[in-house]
């Protein structure tokens, strides 16, 4: 791996700091010779392999729990353009206990693939050494189970925010009068409201895998600006590409493939943004130091 090269710095808000500009750039430049366009391919191969067994699992538990169906749900709506295939293919399925027991192996097994390909990567970004095997398992486990705490999270602020939309909706014409505020609280305000916290779901676990993936000396400092990025770059990708398959049918070229070929494209776009954000957060830590 290349070593960093330094900019040629002049002031930007802060004296001897660089330009973002120069900065992004860096980032693409060592995006590129890190070859971390192979890392994410090999995350979207594991992370196709763990998906479908993890949403059997959210399956399973929707079956016992009503939260588990919200979960599935916030699951599967972070596939742009596959969600009814998903759906198709997750709801014809009644997952036994022996089924419910591969999944879990499965999930383990490649979900920990896809963060042991991500602590490379970072790893090969930091110029550092990747941890013993075990340690390396162990904090991959570790990550999968913060993902699902995540979704869990997600799940629980959306029902919370539902329940207060449908409040609001529910008041009366003179509680209204009393409130003028609310007359201008309209269904736009509520789609903000569930955009932000999508974005803070995707930036806090960018924020998580930016601090504790690499082994390297990264603090929450370093991380956010880069998951802040690659936050909006995610948030900005779901509507493009959802837009792109309007005029782009997988169908038509990959016939009864296409689309779990969109699955596979999108975990990979994916992939790309989340890698790109560790490079930039690298590249502000050499820039920006504490």
């Amino acid at each position: 791996m290349k070593r960093f090269s330094s900019f040629t710095r002049h002031s930007f808000f802060v004296r001897n700091r660089a330009p973002w500009a120069a900065m992004l750039s860096h980032a693409l430049h060592q995006f590129h010779e890190n070859d971390l366009f192979t890392s994410a391919a090999a995350m979207s191969y594991f992370g196709l392999m763990a998906l479908f067994p993890a949403l059997l699992l959210m399956l399973a538990i929707s079956n016992q729990i009503a939260a588990g169906s919200q979960m599935l749900s916030h699951a599967i709506e972070v596939y742009p353009g596959s969600v009814r295939f998903l759906r198709e293919t997750i709801g014809s399925s009644v997952p036994s206990p022996g089924v419910i027991i591969t999944c879990v192996i499965l999930v383990l097994w490649a979900g920990s693939w896809v963060f042991s390909v991500i602590e490379r990567a970072l790893n090969r970004i930091w110029g550092t050494t990747s941890r013993k095997f075990w340690h390396g398992r162990a904090l991959t486990i570790g990550m999968i189970g913060v993902v699902g705490l995540l979704l869990s999270s997600s799940v629980l602020v959306t029902s919370i925010l539902v329940g207060l939309r449908e409040m609001a909706g529910r008041l009366s014409p003179r509680q209204v009068e009393r409130y003028p505020l609310l007359l201008s609280v309209g269904s736009a305000f509520w789609q903000v409201i569930f955009a932000f916290v999508s974005y803070l779901v995707t930036v806090t676990l960018f924020v998580m895998v930016y601090r504790f993936m690499p082994r390297a000396a990264v603090t929450v400092r370093d991380a956010l600006p880069g998951a802040l990025l690659a936050g909006v770059l995610w948030e900005v990708a779901k509507y493009v590409f959802a837009w792109s398959l309007n005029y782009f049918h997988y169908d038509e070229i990959y016939g009864s493939v296409g689309a779990v070929v969109a699955v596979l494209t999108w975990s990979y776009v994916s992939s790309l943004i989340l890698l790109f954000g560790a490079q930039l957060t690298a590249v502000f830590h050499r820039e920006h130091p504490a």
